[in-house]
């Protein structure tokens, strides 16, 4: 991961600083694992098990949209709970139970309850926090991104912030290490910033019988020993680290009170960090804070250290944490500590408009100001500017209230940085500097309040975009009265999601319609508001494409990487057990040759410089061909991913599954057989959908933001292998798609395109799986 963020680096001068009293002993482990009681492998009790050999902690957390089915008329999680008991012991291991609750606006776990709400009754935030604020358990966010969802922006709600205290800022199940993405780290800041408390963990989010042993990622726990009751106690209070490498031991204090502490508010502050992880030296070490990144490069080379300092604590809000790089590129990352004025109201999210402002615009301060206190309070906000008031109120609000996106217009100001403070009640709770330069290019508003298709493609192109001296804000309020805006940009809403977040405000379509700029549509994958969005904003320019996006801006896409990515080869995996060899492929390689394409068949998956990437239902992939994979999508390359059904296990779920994992996809395919006695060819194994007939295929499995492409009404899942590993499924899917990175995936239940069924599904081959121009 590389740090991207455009901050001041700050040297600090050593200080001499007593040492603290290391009363917590660190512990590893891992806070996110599933079972066949949702969508993994095996038992609870069987992840315990082989847990406990490679980590002193394990939680299982599955989905809980699968636990409302019991077992032998128990509910999974009375089940799940027993099995963690049973399986602790004390100082050796410690089992935790809980659920996955999963919504289109992110995933979060709760950890030590019997009760669950699944997205079926209760699938939004509000809902969420409601719930959470009433039971009073503990609960993590999960992989915050753009494919699983960063809770609207990490929406503040200051009572649920009492309990969900951790953060998932690593993710994978895949053999690297390498969990921890700029992604998932970027929203921890962005959630720091929005007032949460939360530490972070690195997790595996295991589906297969590698609980705890896929990789070395896990997170520190600093406990006073290794109990339920001390574990439990740790994680409340946010005593944890994140880290890609299972042996670094991380401490980090504030005038001697641990990491996951707050604190009140003091001019000063004394800090120590201690770090060991033998023959793993550091690379680079950070202190991270609100306003200041701090490099300390005099760390760099060393696998033991402990090093003190002292900070100034800038204002009544501030927070401070540790990241570290190791020499092998593994990462680690702290939990933070706060402090905070004794005032019960705080101002958090200052976001400055235009966001990078120039002399002769008019900027605004926008701001969320919340009370914390659990009675009715009144207090006066006062804000400063440079030192003089310019700005000044009472406010009231009710027990746990908040007042987002509050907006204070500053007006023109000089070139240089400005100061901005805010008060309450003369006490000082947030502050932000602004820097306002001398010229500008132009400056583009890029829409994402509304389930938006905003992918890694277009992000990619706006940094260039930046990179050319324009400016790029996003926005997080109405999408309406933004001043000194040149472009408006609406991808419009991805497939998935909910419909009351798509729409458009009549207050937002009012002043879109009469924005005196540019204002342009990028068509998303759900068709159905693309069009709703293309009718209601007929003032708009409509592009189909990030490429026709770019010539519009102005920006180029290509570089020597990506020209090398898109030459016009398929390649088609015949190394790895597939179904169908060339022999059977021959009507596919003849339209391909057709159309342009180069037909390469290869045995390994090395140096993949095409467009397109066939596997059908292969095996026994190496971790570098998988890396190889990965890297493929992610610049640019097409994957055609195939299984099949589980009759005589025919289909390799689990080595296909890892793949997908790899690529964090939102699909994975079923341990099932599809069959269906209506839509057929002469058997109910042989599926009609779509127009497209499928031979024994096995269904898809949806946990994120893909586009189906074929489903049925009709068919059914029916666990052909009899091993009891086929999830239980709500309506068949048999082909969906998604993106990652620049690239895209296809995902098919089973090859369509052998030259047993090419006639017959050749307009579903030419029209929709190889759409080429």
């Amino acid at each position: 991961m590389k740090v991207s963020i455009a901050m001041v680096l700050l040297l600090l001068v050593a200080t001499v600083f007593a040492l603290p009293n290391f009363e917590y002993q660190i512990y590893h482990g891992n806070l996110h694992s599933h079972t066949s009681y949702s969508d993994g492998r095996g038992t609870p009790e069987q992840a315990y098990a082989h847990a406990s050999k490679y980590a002193n902690v394990l939680a299982v957390t599955d989905h809980c949209y699968f636990l409302k089915i019991p077992v032998n008329g128990q509910s999974k999680t009375y089940l799940t709970q027993q099995a963690a008991r049973n399986a602790t012991i004390p100082g050796k291991f410690v089992g935790l139970q809980g659920f996955e609750w999963t919504a289109g606006s992110g995933h979060i776990n709760v950890y030590e309850t019997l009760e669950f709400i699944s997205r079926d009754e209760r699938g939004d935030l509000k809902d969420f926090y409601e719930w959470i604020t009433k039971v009073k358990k503990l609960a993590q966010f999960n992989h915050p991104g753009v494919t699983f969802g960063n809770f609207q922006d990490f929406w503040f709600w200051p009572e649920a912030d009492k309990y969900v205290n951790l953060i998932e800022i690593g993710n994978g199940n895949w053999s690297s290490a390498d969990v921890i993405s700029e992604e998932m780290f970027n929203n921890f800041i962005l959630a720091l910033n929005r007032g949460w408390h939360l530490s972070p963990t690195a997790n595996q989010d295991n589906h297969k019988e590698n609980w705890a042993s896929a990789n070395d990622a896990r997170t520190g726990i600093l406990a006073k020993s290794l109990i339920y009751e001390d574990i439990m106690e740790a994680l409340w209070n946010r005593r944890t680290f994140a880290s890609e490498d299972k042996n670094a031991k991380l401490y980090f204090y504030a005038d001697n009170n641990i990491m996951g502490s707050i604190l009140p508010y003091r001019e000063k502050a004394n800090f120590y960090i201690y770090y060991s992880d033998k023959g793993d030296p550091v690379s680079k070490v950070y202190i991270f804070s609100q306003s200041k990144i701090y490099e300390l490069p005099e760390l760099s080379g060393k696998d033991e250290f402990q090093y003190s300092a002292t900070f100034d604590i800038v204002d009544g809000y501030e927070w401070f944490f540790v990241y570290i790089i190791q020499k092998d590129g593994n990462e680690i990352v702290s939990a933070p500590v706060w402090f905070e004025t004794d005032s019960p109201f705080r101002v958090n999210y200052v976001r400055v408009g235009p966001e990078k402002p120039s002399v002769g615009q008019n900027v605004e301060i926008t701001f969320d100001i919340y009370n914390v206190a659990e009675s009715y309070e009144q207090r006066t906000l006062t804000v400063l500017l440079n030192g003089k008031s310019v700005y000044s109120e009472k406010i009231s609000l009710k027990p746990y209230g908040i007042e987002y996106d509050k907006n204070i217009q500053l007006g023109k100001l000089e070139a240089g940085d400005t100061r901005v403070d805010f008060l309450i009640d003369d006490k000082n709770v947030q502050s932000v500097v602004i820097k306002v330069s001398e010229k500008r290019g132009l400056t583009v508003l890029v829409d994402k309040l509304h389930e938006n298709d905003v992918g890694d493609e277009l992000l990619s192109l706006l940094r260039k975009f930046e990179e050319q001296g324009n400016t790029v804000i996003f926005a997080d309020t109405v999408l309406k009265d933004y001043n000194d805006v040149d472009i408006v940009l609406i991808p419009t809403p991805k497939q998935g999601g909910l419909d009351f977040f798509k729409d458009l405000m009549p207050d937002e379509v009012d002043w879109l319609r009469e924005f005196k700029g540019k204002l342009i549509l990028l068509k998303g994958s759900d068709e159905e508001y693309f069009g709703k969005y293309s009718e209601l904003l007929q003032n708009a320019s409509v592009v189909t494409s990030v490429e026709e996006l770019a010539n519009i801006l102005g920006v180029s896409l290509t570089n020597s990487t990506e020209t090398k990515q898109h030459r016009k080869v398929v390649y088609i995996d015949q190394g790895h057990s597939n179904d169908y060899y060339k022999d059977k492929l021959t009507k596919l390689e003849a339209f391909l040759k057709v159309k342009g394409f180069e037909v390469a068949y290869i045995d390994k998956l090395q140096n993949i410089d095409g467009m397109y990437l066939i596997i059908m239902n292969g095996k026994g992939y190496l971790d570098d061909e998988v890396r190889n994979i990965v890297s493929f999508v992610k610049n640019g390359g097409i994957l055609i991913i195939t299984s099949k059904s589980d009759y005589n296990n025919g289909g390799n779920t689990e080595d296909l599954n890892a793949i997908l994992d790899a690529l964090n996809s939102p699909v994975r395919f079923n341990d099932d057989q599809v069959v269906d006695e209506i839509n057929n060819y002469g058997a109910n194994y042989k599926v009609i959908a779509g127009n497209v007939r499928f031979y024994s295929p096995c269904s898809l499995l949806l946990y994120g933001n893909a586009q189906v492409l074929i489903s049925s009404e009709t068919a059914k899942s029916v666990d052909s292998d009899g091993k009891n590993d086929a999830q239980p499924v709500d309506k068949i899917i048999l082909a969906a798609t998604f993106k990652s990175g620049l690239g895209k995936v296809v995902v098919l239940g089973k090859a369509v395109f052998s030259d047993f069924d090419y006639e017959l599904n050749k307009e579903f081959i030419q029209n929709v799986l190889f759409d080429v121009k």
